[in-house]
């Protein structure tokens, strides 16, 4: 008989060993998917913000340029043909200049908080 209770109370710290080490394996998948939720956040707030920037200073230098130029569209073209060479740019090395880092940071980002 006692051989059966060393089984019993074998099982169920097994048991509680397992509901633990769940346990553990979900608070730390939540911390690190609020690392990166909280991350992404306030990139997000800092772009919306960069964005407005420069949206607002693109308008200003069409208008100034226009002034220059004499005439009231040759200053937004200017910034437009700008747009679409950036954008070139960006599609043609879109993999080195964004897929990349970006990658890159997420990996780090996630084994940085499984390593801490």
């Amino acid at each position: 008989m006692p051989e059966f209770e060393k089984i019993t109370e074998v099982s169920e710290s097994l048991k509680q060993y397992l509901i633990t080490n769940f346990e553990i394996i979900k608070l730390q998948a939540t911390e690190r998917a609020s690392v990166i939720g909280s991350v992404l956040a306030s990139k997000l707030v800092v772009g919306l913000t960069v964005f407005l920037f420069v949206f607002t200073l693109s308008i200003a230098l069409g208008f100034y340029l226009s002034a220059l130029l004499g005439d009231t569209y040759s200053g937004f073209a200017i910034i437009a043909g700008f747009y679409f060479l950036l954008a070139i740019v960006l599609l043609i090395g879109r993999k080195k200049l964004i897929e990349t880092p970006l990658r890159d940071k997420i990996i780090k980002k996630i084994l940085e908080s499984k390593m801490s």
